[in-house]
């Protein structure tokens, strides 16, 4: 819930930890099972996240502001449609050295609610400076935490960091496996909710 009383920073932090999407939304689970086989991949997935989001929240209180209605879902599906197009043909070559899913899961996201709920329940009812905070703390959350299990699936499962081999022999081959991200994804999820604020541990 949003407290008009809230400044534009804790709106932020709100958004980037306790209501972190990829730690508690099956959609944004499966972005990081299928997202973070090494860390460039999590990167520019997690920045296409982010750059839909900020997008489609702002386009969702601009209209707000301006008919005082909400932007219909449809408008914001296909927003981000347009989006996907435009950066799939911009980065296509750098899509081409990327693990072969990530194309699919790029797609996927023009369609994510992990990517347009913010806009539709949160920020299409406020101003354009809040929304802004709100969906950009949501997304640079999602990013790091994407970042976080892509960084280490691709050092202990591949032992390395982008070209640069930093283990001889990958210490946990399974982790680079798609069962491996599921099992750090679920790691990450059962310690957020260990130590989420306001949690009775």
């Amino acid at each position: 819930m949003r407290l008009p009383s809230e400044s534009k920073q804790q709106l932020f932090l709100k958004s980037m930890v306790p209501e972190n999407a990829v730690l508690f939304s099956g959609l944004g689970i499966f972005l990081a099972v299928a997202g973070t086989a090494t860390a460039y991949q999590a990167f520019f997935l997690g920045s296409v996240a982010l750059a839909l989001m900020l997008v489609t929240s702002f386009v969702a209180a601009v209209v707000n502001e301006l008919v005082q209605r909400k932007t219909p879902l449809w408008t914001l599906v296909l927003l981000a449609s347009l989006i996907v197009t435009l950066i799939r043909v911009l980065f296509q070559a750098r899509l081409n050295q990327l693990p072969s899913d990530t194309g699919i899961v790029v797609s996927l996201l023009a369609v994510s609610p992990v990517v347009y709920s913010r806009a539709l329940n949160v920020t299409s009812s406020t101003t354009v400076g809040r929304a802004l905070f709100d969906a950009s703390g949501a997304g640079l959350g999602q990013l790091a935490v994407l970042l976080a299990i892509g960084f280490l699936r691709e050092l202990l499962g591949l032992g390395t960091v982008g070209q640069a081999v930093v283990i001889g022999r990958s210490p946990l081959p399974w982790l680079s496996t798609v069962l491996g991200g599921l099992l750090l994804t679920a790691a990450a999820i059962a310690l957020f909710r260990r130590f989420k604020p306001g949690s009775s541990a």
